[in-house]
């Protein structure tokens, strides 16, 4: 992922998710060392997936967010929510 996320990522990021689940995979990690902007919109798609790892059996996290995107996450509280991963 790089640049923005927001409300417009919403298909490709379904999708995304969807062709991964289908491959089999049980772990899905997004990293985020490229992205430089999300707003609640992509803060609530990371939500939406968390909710379906735990329904379907795979595990969800992101790594590698930059300074400005983690404040987004620390002020949505999401680090308790989904796994945040920083290498």
């Amino acid at each position: 992922m790089a640049g923005e996320f927001t409300f417009t990522d919403h298909p490709i990021f379904r999708d995304m998710i969807d062709e991964a689940v289908k491959t089999g995979a049980r772990s899905i990690q997004l990293d985020l060392q490229e992205v430089e902007y999300i707003d609640s919109a992509g803060l609530g798609m990371f939500l939406v997936a968390n909710e379906r790892s735990g329904e379907e059996g795979w595990k969800f996290s992101i790594s590698n967010p930059r300074e400005k995107v983690q404040k987004m996450f620390t002020l949505a509280k999401l680090e308790t929510i989904v796994p945040i991963i920083t290498d």
